[in-house]
């Protein structure tokens, strides 16, 4: 079983038209308009390489780059994208108008991290672009498989939310819209979950790799991660094991030992004819799984797999003490008061045993951010303003 393919409210021509209405001078090469000034009549001006990388963001495949000659001698380079289907993809040929050559383009592997060079015009094209589009999916590549994220924008400082089993991305948008502009969420589909891929590994390093992998690749600041159950442990131990990249931790109601089990997922549909067949037989489970249902090519399903959410939830339990012991920045524990999966005791004990850690109950069960959306967004953003 595949999972779902990310669908946007957009098409490659809104996002070129996006890309262009986001190109002016204070965009474009430093040295190519220091031979030639860029102009609105060649908006298209030293545009290529930050172009690329925002296309690759978006819809994935490879940077293409060539070399570029004029008048027989090498002038400099030209980036471009090769898209997942073999598509060449280039909206920023038409800049040359001098009579350059511009070879044919070589694969070329994006470099993890922050650009040495161009970062913060890199991120000017991408913020006039999600003023244009809305809140814009990405892909990133780790160890073969393809990882979805939505980056929400804003000029605020970033957040990275990571949902809980059977969630995705989705289950933010709420928030999202609470903490704009003064914070940007980035939201991501873990292993398994929404639309990313599936995965062999559902353990405790490999989600945790997969979350740094994503700030390495934004090449961000040191953030604030957010967590829900298995988000939650997840951005304990990346706070614990990559202190570099987490400035400060909000954990949503899962405790510093788990001990849950998930085999009731086994029982549900995996196909129906609509999604209201899919409700129906989903039952009670219906009512927190709204973000996590698609339609495929058989008929509607859930966007995991469930032995998947099984044996994620074996390999996430245990005892997690020592991560959370571990962890040397601000944090904030949230917990439902009706939840089944942290108790009052043991958040508490995890309160105290850990200095600069803040406890705040709310009327709720587990996924307090959907029961409890306004006090939820409350208590983060007062957290943050404290930070």
């Amino acid at each position: 079983m595949t999972m779902p393919t990310r669908t946007t409210p957009w098409t490659l021509t809104d996002l070129e038209a996006a890309i262009r209405a986001g190109w002016s001078a204070d965009t474009s090469e430093p040295t190519d308009i220091a031979r030639i000034p860029w102009t609105p009549e060649n908006p298209a001006w030293g545009q290529c390489d930050i172009t690329a990388l925002v296309v690759q963001d978006l819809i994935g495949g490879d940077l293409v780059l060539s070399d570029v000659f004029h008048e027989g001698r090498q002038e400099g380079y030209h980036w471009g994208n090769l898209l997942p289907g073999g598509v060449l993809v280039d909206l920023t040929r038409e800049q040359f108008r001098r009579g350059e050559v511009v070879t044919p383009g070589r694969i070329v592997k994006r470099p993890p991290g922050r650009l040495r060079r161009r970062w913060a015009e890199y991120q000017l094209l991408r913020q006039r672009v999600i003023e244009k589009l809305g809140p814009l999916p990405g892909t990133i590549e780790v160890g073969g498989r393809q990882l979805s994220y939505t980056d929400h924008g804003g000029p605020g400082r970033p957040v990275l939310a990571l949902h809980g089993h059977f969630h995705n991305g989705r289950t933010w948008s709420r928030l999202a819209a609470d903490l704009g502009p003064r914070w940007r969420l980035i939201t991501l589909d873990q292993r398994g979950h929404g639309a990313s891929d599936r995965a062999e590994d559902y353990g405790r390093e490999a989600y945790v790799a997969d979350a740094a992998a994503l700030l390495d690749q934004l090449g961000l600041e040191p953030v604030v991660v957010l967590g829900h159950s298995l988000g939650g442990v997840n951005a304990y131990q990346l706070a614990a094991r990559r202190p570099d990249l987490v400035r400060a931790l909000v954990v949503e109601d899962i405790g510093a030992v788990v001990d849950a089990d998930l085999s009731f997922a086994l029982e549900w549909p995996r196909r129906a004819g609509s999604r209201e067949e899919l409700v129906r037989g989903l039952g009670e489970s219906a009512r927190f799984l709204g973000d996590s249902l698609r339609e495929y090519e058989d008929g509607w399903g859930t966007a995991f797999v469930p032995e998947d959410m099984v044996t994620s939830q074996q390999l996430l339990n245990g005892d997690h003490w020592a991560d959370w012991l571990a962890v040397r920045v601000p944090t904030l524990l949230i917990r439902g008061d009706r939840s089944g999966d942290l108790t009052a005791d043991h958040a508490r004990e995890m309160a105290a045993r850990r200095p600069d850690v803040e406890l705040v109950e709310l009327p709720a069960g587990h996924v307090v951010h959907a029961d409890d959306p306004e006090g939820f967004g409350a208590a983060v953003r007062g957290f943050l303003g404290r930070l």
